[in-house]
């Protein structure tokens, strides 16, 4: 078995992860509810782990396919995005284990703004790995365009 495969079972899990930590920090700047902020940190801790093996997993994949054409654009734009995200979660779970999960004044901006890029990457990435299994229409197919 080609373990590269596994990367399409494996990718869910820093997707839905770093999702829930962006989610569980909203929250708890709303409510201001603890529990929220601790969610949010081991969410964000998971996630940046989970996305290691994917991460390796997906490279694993994308050297054993053959992509022509739009589809090798949408790949190698896949796999840079995927390593962006990464690196995101990474910094993003190092910044509150660092700051030991106390974030206040800049500290705070500067985490709101690594985790809003850490949402748009993961929403990014999502996509092109959609294009790659799906086919370059799939979300417009989904729309009725």
């Amino acid at each position: 078995m080609e373990l590269g495969k596994l990367h399409v079972l494996l990718v869910h899990f820093p997707i839905a992860l770093g999702l829930s930590a962006a989610l569980a920090d909203a929250i708890w700047l709303i409510l201001k509810k603890d529990f929220f902020r601790q969610a949010g940190l081991y969410c964000l801790i998971l996630a940046a782990l989970a996305a290691i093996p994917a991460a390796i997993a997906g490279d694993m994949h994308l050297e054993s396919e053959i992509y022509l054409g739009q589809m090798h654009e949408a790949a190698e734009t896949h796999e840079t995005l995927g390593y962006c995200t990464l690196g995101v979660l990474i910094a993003a779970a190092l910044l509150r284990s660092i700051r030991k999960n106390r974030l206040a004044s800049a500290w705070l901006g500067v985490y709101g703004v690594i985790m809003l890029a850490a949402v748009v990457l993961i929403s990014l990435t999502g996509f092109y790995g959609g294009v790659l299994a799906h086919g370059p229409g799939f979300l417009s197919e989904l729309l009725g365009r």
